[in-house]
C-alpha cells in the first residue's frame, strides 16, 4: 500500500509538474529500484529493531496469551484458511499454552482479529479450530471477532480482559508488528511481554527483487503505523 501511494505521487507530479517530468522520472526509477534491491534489508532490520528474536517471556499462576490475528485467504478449495504469519503466531501461542499448562494454574489463549479483509469471517473464528486441534483446551480459548485493525485489538481486548484474573500476559505477533502492537496494547495501560512468533530476516539485493519491494512496503507500513501512533498520544485522541 505504501509504493502503491509512491506511484501515485510521483504519477501525480509527472502530470502536473511538467517542465520537470525527466527528473520527476529519474527520481521516482531511482526511488523504487533502490526500495526493491539496497534498503529492503536496513528498512527491515530499522522496522523490527530491539524485537529481532524470539524472548522467552516469565510465567505467572495465572496467565493470557494475546494472539494478533494476521489475515486469512482463499485456499485452492476456496476454504477460508490462515494465511501469512498466521501459523507462525499459531504455532508460537500452542506451545508457549502447552508449557504454561504444566507448572500454571489459569492459562488462556484470546484470539483477537475480524474480518478485516471481508472474506466473510472473522479471523479469531477461522483460527480457532486449528489452536483447538493443536491441543489447546476450549475452555482456555478465548475469541474477540471484532478487530479491524492493530489500535481495535488493543481496545477489544482491553473490555474483554478482567484485569483481577491475570497477574502475566504476553502478546504474540510478528517481528515487524510488534513495536506498532505494543505501542496500540500501553495506549489502554495494557503492557503485556512480548514475544516475536517469527522473525523476518533482512535481505537486500543488487538488482530490484519482488520480495525487496514486499519488505520495504512492509517495513514502511509499520514504521509509518508507529509514528501516526505517536502523534495521535501527542493530540490526545487515545
Amino acid at each position: 500500500m505504501i509504493l502503491v501511494c509512491l506511484l501515485l505521487l510521483f504519477a501525480a507530479l509527472l502530470l502536473f509538474w511538467r517542465g520537470h517530468r525527466l527528473r520527476v522520472l529519474l527520481c521516482g526509477a531511482g526511488v523504487f529500484w533502490l526500495l526493491g534491491s539496497w534498503l529492503a534489508g536496513p528498512l527491515v532490520s530499522l522496522a523490527q529493531a530491539g524485537y529481532d528474536a524470539p524472548v522467552e517471556p516469565r510465567f505467572t499462576p495465572r496467565m493470557a496469551f494475546i494472539l494478533l490475528g494476521a489475515g486469512t485467504g482463499f485456499d485452492e478449495s476456496r476454504r477460508l484458511v490462515p494465511k501469512g504469519d498466521a501459523m507462525a503466531r499459531m504455532e508460537a501461542a500452542v506451545r508457549l499454552y502447552k508449557r504454561c499448562r504444566q507448572t500454571e494454574n489459569v492459562c488462556q489463549v484470546i484470539v483477537s482479529g475480524g474480518d478485516a479483509q471481508h472474506h466473510g469471517s472473522a479471523e479469531a473464528d477461522v483460527y480457532a479450530p486449528y489452536l483447538l486441534k493443536a491441543g489447546i483446551a476450549a475452555p482456555d480459548l478465548v475469541l474477540e471477532d471484532k478487530s479491524m485493525n492493530t489500535i481495535e485489538n488493543a481496545r477489544n481486548v482491553d473490555q474483554l480482559l478482567p484485569r483481577d484474573r491475570y497477574d502475566g500476559m504476553v502478546l504474540i505477533t510478528s517481528s515487524l508488528h510488534m513495536r506498532r502492537a505494543m505501542l496500540s496494547f500501553g495506549a489502554f495501560d495494557l503492557h503485556p511481554q512480548p514475544f516475536v512468533a517469527n522473525v523476518r530476516e533482512p535481505h537486500s539485493w543488487k538488482v530490484p527483487h519482488p520480495e525487496g519491494w514486499t519488505d520495504s512496503n512492509n517495513a514502511l507500513h509499520e514504521m509509518l503505523g508507529v509514528v501516526r501512533l505517536r502523534v495521535w498520544h501527542w493530540l490526545g485522541l487515545y
